[in-house]
């Protein structure tokens, strides 16, 4: 068998007695202090009391005996004191009404009339039987803390068991239980707030809702359905306490009702008892020799006549905390509303006037009586975008702030049916639920450029407000007065290059800014809501991975340089100085990797290269040999500051070099050229919107180069110097990226480079045995450029025909070139190789190793 509220928990207090134990004066007061604080103490919230019987010398049929059943308790020190004590520290007391039929309920379950502190914390429980009658004791005097609950033939716990029973001690469990309920459906309600929500969602017998409370029945019989939507009255001021991340909608019409009557009730019973001190000689007090009964009818007379001076008799709603409350019935309380905390988003509708102070918010979709938003306070109608009606006047006072939501086609709207008081308020400007366009988007609505009406009032628009912001870089707005109205009109406030802090920076932020509106990637750029966010864009937007791409192919170039070098070197003469072989057959595997720096107004990036390459040569006389070289390689790029791009490059090679010797000075000369397939790709963040572009396009690249080396034999080793020059032509194919919005194209470019080489080799020969010797050789350069060094190329929007100049990390001008070689007789025909070489600069470090393998024959 389970309860109402499922997930309560349930302590047991025992009055240590039977049920036919009597509630008058005389129970030990001390053993029930000792249970009701252990009750408080374990963190109970609400105390049923269904326990003892009536004592036989007292009625509740009218006012006048249950005024003389309090005066046995009145300054006793009795149990009722203790009750009276526990529910002072919060917990609520909740007593059964009594059995008998009286028009009123005991003295226990109406002890707030005489001790009204006690209200808010006491509830007193009628029962009714199986036909909705009332036959147990109503709620009289204690109607405006009563509720009627089912008291008959219920099917309840005995000892032992089960057992059907009836009374108004099987009733009040019912109103315990569904407290608890309240108490579980609104966790951030005092336990006074709860108690409320549960007396003001009953309804009369008849199923009506209750507009005041009766003497039969109280509010009536409790209506969990209406209590879980949250109060149906405000009996004085409720303040709704929502922490942060809560989001609760009260959805009864609530409205302050039974203030109305208790008013009008509080006002006859004051007049009554300025007669009864009268007629009683009380004015002064009353005399310490009046009877028991004078006495506490004079303290119940002086206590609800302070509280019926302090009593609200208009319900007033305050929302604080930092959470969210949604009103969506059409309230009709009429005191204040203040938004002290969070959100109040009014969906339906208030009689009341609303007040916005600091750190509160008011929103919604609904109608209120009147608006004033204080310093701190933030207006921002609707749920998303939304019109706040507001039947009577609004003022906006300075330091607060209108926060207008728009899109393309609608924005946030107050609309007034009295005048408009403007006196400098801030107004800020959002994009509904600031979704990123997406870059794959056909073209969309802009908000730039548009027009909204923001604030209507049919008695006139006063004054005007302080600024108009946003959260954005570059959107913001300008207003327009009427005489009953302000537009807002929407546009760009600054130029997208304004923030770039690099030329590629400038021209991209530029080239995108001619998109236009519509475009994603012109209004992603819009909504973004930083410089620095901004410039983050542009540079992922650049397409600088493209001149990169050029001057690695240029550094790679190199490759089939060198080892075309190294095969001359040692095919002209071998290291001893004798003639090589007549023909050879040559492989060599090879790799490096390279590192770019970045500079302040270029991306850095990392490349490496792997291959292999192949070569036949042979003499024409003794004194020139001619060869051929062809192979394949394969290389890769990826840049770095916060670019996302990176490229893979599939070249293959084919050349021709001619070697011939004049005593010691060597003369080479070669040529080649590559054909090169690139592979890019560019992971694209703006704003909020990603994308990814690609592109495969081709290129080539010739180059021709010659060396001119000495050799000095001296002891205990060959000295080269040698000077070098090289020219790389570099044809890039135009392109067009596949993507969204963001991608971009380029017509054909060309770049070309002449390097210079002035350097030193150092050879030598070391035998390891009797047959077998190792060559060995060393080399230091400084290499120089002679062209421009620059790497820059032409791109645009391909879907605009404004190009923009992209400029990576230049060529080095001057970079230091050392290589290590080792080679190695396998047998008579077969020679093994293996080298290093580097190129070293300030700003770009390049290393590779090569294995080599030659045949003669």
């Amino acid at each position: 068998m389970h309860g109402v509220a499922y997930n309560a928990q349930v302590y047991v207090g025992n009055t240590n007695q039977n049920d036919s134990f009597l509630f008058g004066p005389n129970p030990d007061p001390q053993y029930f202090k000792a249970v009701y604080g252990a009750l408080a103490d374990a963190g109970v919230r609400a105390i049923n009391n269904s326990w003892g019987s009536q004592p036989a010398d007292v009625t509740y049929a009218t006012e006048a005996g249950v005024r003389a059943a309090y005066a046995q308790h009145y300054n006793r020190g009795t149990w009722l004191d203790e009750a009276a004590n526990v529910s002072r520290k919060g917990v609520i007391n909740v007593f059964s009404a009594g059995n008998t039929g009286y028009a009123n309920a005991s003295v226990r379950a109406s002890l707030p009339f005489f001790e009204p502190d006690l209200e808010g914390h006491w509830l007193a429980v009628s029962g009714l039987d199986s036909s909705n009658g009332q036959r147990y004791n109503q709620c009289g005097l204690s109607k405006y803390w009563c509720i009627t609950m089912p008291g008959r033939l219920v099917n309840s716990t005995v000892p032992g068991g089960y057992g059907i029973k009836s009374g108004t001690s099987m009733s009040a469990p019912h109103a315990t239980g569904a407290l608890a309920l309240v108490m579980e459906r609104f966790p951030y309600m005092t336990n006074e707030q709860a108690l409320q929500v549960l007396l003001t969602t009953a309804t009369q017998l008849d199923g009506s809702i209750t507009q005041a409370p009766t003497n039969s029945v109280g509010w009536g019989v409790a209506n969990l359905e209406r209590a879980m939507r949250g109060p149906g009255q405000l009996l004085g001021t409720f303040d709704a306490n929502l922490g942060a991340g809560l989001t609760d909608v009260w959805s009864n019409n609530i409205s302050d009702q039974a203030l109305i009557q208790r008013q009008a009730e509080d006002s006859a019973e004051q007049a009554t008892w300025q007669q009864t001190l009268i007629s009683k000689g009380w004015q002064n007090g009353v005399a310490s020799t009046a009877s028991q009964q004078d006495q506490a009818d004079y303290a119940t007379g002086t206590a609800r006549a302070a509280a019926a001076a302090q009593r609200q008799y208009q319900g007033s709603l305050i929302k604080s905390g930092a959470g969210r409350l949604i009103l969506d019935g059409a309230n009709t309380y009429r005191g204040d509303t203040l938004v002290n905390g969070g959100v109040l988003s009014v969906n339906g509708s208030l009689v009341s006037a609303v007040q916005v102070n600091a750190g509160g918010t008011l929103g919604g979709n609904g109608q209120i009586g009147g608006l004033t938003a204080r310093n701190g306070g933030i207006v921002a109608p609707g749920n998303s975008i939304g019109t706040l009606q507001v039947n009577g006047d609004v003022t906006l006072e300075p330091g607060s702030t209108y926060a207008v939501e728009l899109s393309p086609t609608a924005s946030d709207r107050i609309v007034a049916t009295g005048s408009a008081t403007v006196s400098g308020a801030n107004m800020t400007l959002a994009l509904e639920n600031a979704t990123p366009v997406a870059l794959s988007a056909a073209p969309v609505q802009s908000v730039v450029g548009r027009r909204y009406n923001v604030l209507q009032a049919a008695n006139g628009i006063n004054g005007q407000f302080g600024s108009v912001s946003s959260n954005y870089a570059f959107l913001g707005g300008r207003l327009d007065y009427a005489a009953n109205a302000v537009a807002l009109n929407v546009e760009q406030t600054a130029a997208f290059n304004s923030v770039a802090q690099t030329p590629n920076q400038a021209a991209v932020a530029t080239a995108a800014e001619q998109l236009g509106a519509g475009n994603a990637v012109y209004e992603n750029l819009l909504l973004t809501q930083s410089a620095a966010s901004a410039r983050d864009s542009f540079q992922q937007l650049s397409g600088e991975i493209y001149p990169a791409i050029g001057s690695v192919l240029i550094n790679d170039s190199r490759q089939v340089r060198d080892a075309v070098g190294e095969r001359l070197g040692a095919s002209v003469f071998g290291t001893d100085g004798n003639t090589a072989a007549q023909d050879n057959v040559w492989l060599k595997a090879l790799g490096a990797w390279g590192k770019t720096d970045s500079r302040d107004d270029t991306a850095g990036y990392t490349s490496s290269i792997g291959g292999l390459l192949a070569g036949v040569d042979g003499n024409l006389a003794d004194d020139t040999r001619l060869g051929v070289v062809a192979g394949y390689s394969d290389s890769s790029l990826n840049m770095g500051s916060g670019t996302h791009s990176r490229a893979s490059v599939d070249s293959y090679h084919l050349g021709a070099y001619l070697g011939h010797e004049i005593g010691a000075l060597r003369l080479t000369i070669g040529a080649a050229h590559s054909w090169h397939r690139i592979d890019a790709q560019r992971d694209v963040q703006v704003g909020g919107a990603a994308g990814k572009e690609k592109t495969k396009h081709d290129a080539q690249s010739t180059q021709v180069f010659t060396e001119a080396a000495y050799r000095i034999h001296l002891q205990p080793a060959t000295l080269e110097p040698f000077a070098n020059l090289a020219y790389v032509h570099l044809n890039t194919d135009g392109f067009t990226e596949k993507g969204d919005a963001a991608a971009l194209s380029a017509g054909s470019d060309n770049r070309d480079a002449v390097l210079s080489t002035l350097g030193l080799r150092a050879l030598k020969s070391i035998a390891i045995s009797d047959r077998q010797k190792v060559d060995l050789s060393g080399s230091l350069g400084w290499q120089h450029n002679l062209s421009n060094t620059d790497s820059e190329q032409h791109l645009a929007f391909a879907s605009s025909g404004n190009s923009f100049g992209i400029e990576s990390s230049p060529l080095v001008r001057d970079a230091a070139l050392v290589g290590a070689h080792a080679s190695l007789a396998l047998s008579k025909e077969a020679r093994i190789s293996l080298d290093y070489s580097g190129q070293l600069s300030s700003r770009e470090k390049s290393h590779g190793v090569g294995l080599s393998l030659n045949w003669q024959f």
